[in-house]
This record gives C-alpha cells, structure tokens and sequence, in this order.
C-alpha cells in the first residue's frame, strides 16, 4: 500500500516542472501537454530537491514532511500563478506529430515486441519494489544516505560507515544527495522508511527515460519510429536491468538525453520562435546535469558544452540562428548553470569534498594502463549488454553517413562520440583503468550515453529506411 504514496510524493516536482517548462517555453509552447509532463516530471523532481537543498543549507530547512512540503508549496504557488496569469496553459503547442504509412505487418511484429518487454518491465519492476536492497551502490550510496537524511533530518555527511570518531566525510558523501533526497522525502510521506517505496523511484526514472526518448524521436519521425526507439532501449539488457535496480545511472542518462535531445530538436527546426524556445529547455536541462551526478560536473558538462559550440556554429553558419539570438541563448545557458553550479561547488568546497567519482581528480598520476582496450572490446562487442547496438551503429555510419554527420543528427553523433572518446583516457591512463577492466564504470558509462545513442540509431535506421522505399 506504500506504493500508493509513489505518485502523490511525485504530483507536486511534476507540475512545478510542467510549469517550469511552459514558463521557458512563453508564447512559443513547443511541446505537446503529454510531452511537457513527461519533461516535467523528471527534469521538475531534480529542480525541486535543488531548492530544497538550498533551502536547507541556507534556512535550515529540515529534511522532514514538513520541510519537503514547505519548499514545495512555495514553488508551486510561484510557478502555477505566473502560467495562470499569463494564460500560458491555454495556449495550444504549434506541433502536432505527423504519420507516417508503416506496412501493417511491421506494426504487429513491434506491438509483439513491445508487449514482451513490458512483461520483463513488469517482473523486473516487481523484484525492484519486492527484493531486499543487496547492491553495493545502493547499500553504501543511495539507500543507506537516503535513510540517513530521513533519520537526521538534515544533510549529514558523515555517513554511519565510516569509524565513530570520523570528522571528515566519506568521499561518497561527494555524490549530489538528489537521489537520496527523493528517498528521504518518500519516507518522511510514508512516516517511516520503506525499502519498496525508496527503490520505486527509479521506475519512474526508467519510464521517463524511454518517453524522452519515444517523444524526441516522434517529433521528427512518426509515432512508429518512436516507439521502435522505446523498444531497442528497453530491450537492452544491461539498460533494461539498471532501469529496474535502484542505482542513480539511468537517473543521470534521462537527464543527459533531455539536455542534447531538446538541442538537437532546436538545431532541427524551421522556425526561429520555436527555435529559441528548445534552446531554452535544454538549457534547463543542462544546467540541472552538475546536480545529478559527479560525472556530469567533471566529465559531460564541459563535453555537452563543447557540442553547444558545434551546433551553434552551425546555425549561424547556416542563418539559422541570428548573432542576437545565439547570446540571448547563450545568457540562458550560462545563467542557469550558474545557478545550480556555484552553490553545489561552494557547498563541495567548504565541506572539503572531492570532485571526482567519491575520488579527488587533483594528483591522479598518468600511466597508460594495460588490458583496457581488450576489456573494452569485450564489453563492447562480445558480451550480452548491448546485443548487437555497437555493430549495427557502425554500419549505420558507413551506409547513412550523410545523415549521420551531415545533417541536424550530427548533434547525437557529435554528442555520442564526444561523451563516448572523452571518457577513454580516463580508463587507459589512470588508476580507474579498474573501472574498465572489472566491468563497472565503462558499462556504466555506457549506460549513460544509451538513450543518446538509440535516438541517434533509430532515425538513422529510418533514414535507411526512406532510402530504400524510394530506390
């Protein structure tokens, strides 16, 4: 019955995220109502435990029902009032999906499908929310924090782990607390601390992953074409299994996938009001990537700006995009990463905490490190994880190469290859080469560029596809 709690703890985040993003929309909705809660839900949760993290470290807030709520309550009435003044919510989105014609037999192969893989989302639902916590991560990171702020009430970052006289926090203490946070606050709705209901969360995260996913590539494709890209991610086992364990990876890679995905949609449009407006939205989701995950500060904030770069050049290369509008967007981005940056740096700072991975990055020593190009290719290639994605992509790039690089699609290739070759001197020139060779962070890694990498592989295959029809 505690499960039941789920969607109320959640009502609050997603309407102060829906109306976040209509808020960075204006008078230029550009995403559909379904779309906008799907957006909402995931990028609107992490908002909210941002200011009520400052709201703690600031105020004093405490992390109880009474703190969550408060926080919320204010965030709503400052969000809600504005989109109802300005009568933004009646105002309809200029977008509406187009259809493609799909040969009925290829609509009853992927119902069938999609029906499979709903039933080993369903089982491995069940075991999430049923089985006792046993994952390293979750028992020494997540859960065991998450419990710990519901029991303090507060941040408290001397974790219950470490030796009794400790005064100096755990490197794991370093993670953002976002996903302990959602946790602590599921409890303190529940009055008391529930294994099923603080694992229940990553359902949730999982399911707004494969929306992004679905209605990025609908937008530019067809209702088909989006939900073959539901079923290749989800059928991923590796992608398939963190979905429904309750690790922070797929948390992070819907946040990644809505920060390149609403770039990618902006780069891809026609109009310049709608244009700007995605801009907008990816620069919400953006700037949120530095409170996700330590990787996402460190390693795929400065990557993600770097693909910014490339697609802006492009634009204004192309007068798709005006020198006026490329800084007003530009503002948008380094305000709002700014906003979530310095404090969550400050905070690190003065509680001496590292930056890396629970690990400081300062004074790693350079070595090239053997067996991780063959522990890579094993991953990559030879084990179960990602089926056949890897071959298939290569392909893809040979045959739809055009598309693939010289198209708006260059956004994902970009932002694939980048994020993906970024992380390679990592593994082959210091101690984390363990990470690679035992199977852990490079899997891991992976998992957070998959949604990125089946958009990008879904509409090529299209591409594929059109080509074929036509010959």
């Amino acid at each position: 019955m505690k499960l039941l709690l789920l969607p109320l703890g959640l009502a609050a985040p997603a309407c102060i995220g829906w109306c976040l993003l209509r808020l960075l929309e204006g008078q230029s909705p550009v995403l559909g109502r379904v779309e906008r809660w799907v957006f909402g839900s995931v990028l609107g949760l992490t908002f909210t435990l941002f200011i009520t993290f400052l709201a703690h470290i600031v105020f004093k807030v405490p992390f109880s029902r009474v703190g969550f709520l408060s926080v919320q309550m204010l965030l709503l009435a400052l969000t809600v009032l504005p989109v109802t003044l300005l009568k933004l919510h009646t105002i309809p989105p200029a977008h509406s999906p187009r259809e493609e014609s799909t040969p009925r037999w290829a609509w009853i192969l992927l119902s069938m499908l999609l029906f499979w893989t709903f039933l080993k989302i369903l089982l491995g639902s069940a075991m999430l929310v049923s089985a006792p916590t046993y994952l390293d991560d979750t028992l020494s990171n997540w859960n065991l924090r998450g419990k710990l702020f519901y029991e303090t009430k507060a941040l408290t970052l001397i974790l219950p782990t470490q030796r009794p006289d400790a005064t100096i926090p755990s490197g794991i203490s370093s993670y953002p607390p976002t996903v302990s946070m959602a946790k602590a606050w599921l409890a303190d709705l529940a009055g008391t601390w529930d294994e099923g209901l603080a694992n229940s969360i990553h359902l949730i995260w999982f399911l707004g992953a494969l929306g992004i996913v679905f209605f990025i590539v609908r937008r530019v494709s067809s209702t088909f074409w989006g939900a073959v890209a539901v079923y290749l991610l989800a059928c991923l086992p590796l992608y398939l299994i963190q979905g429904t364990n309750p690790y922070g990876d797929v948390f992070f890679s819907a946040h990644l996938a809505s920060s390149v995905g609403l770039l990618f949609l902006a780069v891809q449009s026609q109009d310049r009001r709608e244009r700007n407006a995605f801009l907008r939205l990816s620069a919400f989701a953006t700037a949120l990537l530095p409170f996700t995950k330590n990787e996402g500060l460190v390693l795929y904030l400065p990557l993600v700006c770097a693909v910014l770069a490339g697609s802006f050049f492009w634009m204004i290369k192309t007068k798709r995009l005006s020198q006026r509008d490329a800084g007003i967007a530009l503002s948008w981005y380094l305000g709002l990463a700014l906003m979530i940056i310095v404090p969550w740096i400050a905070f690190k700072m003065a509680h001496d905490l590292p930056f890396g991975n629970a690990k400081g990055i300062a004074g790693m020593e350079l070595a090239w490190q053997p067996g991780v190009i063959n522990a890579i290719m094993v991953n990559t290639f030879f084990e179960g994880n990602w089926l056949l994605l890897f071959p298939l992509l290569i392909l893809l790039f040979i045959f739809c190469y055009r598309a693939a690089f010289f198209s708006p699609l260059a956004v994902f290739s970009a932002a694939f290859l980048l994020l993906y070759l970024g992380q390679m001197p990592i593994f082959m020139f210091t101690g984390l080469s363990t990470e690679a060779l035992f199977q852990t962070g490079y899997a891991r890694g992976l998992i957070h560029l998959m949604p990125i990498l089946i958009m990008l592989t879904t509409l090529l295959l299209r591409d594929g596809w059109m080509r074929l029809r036509k010959e």
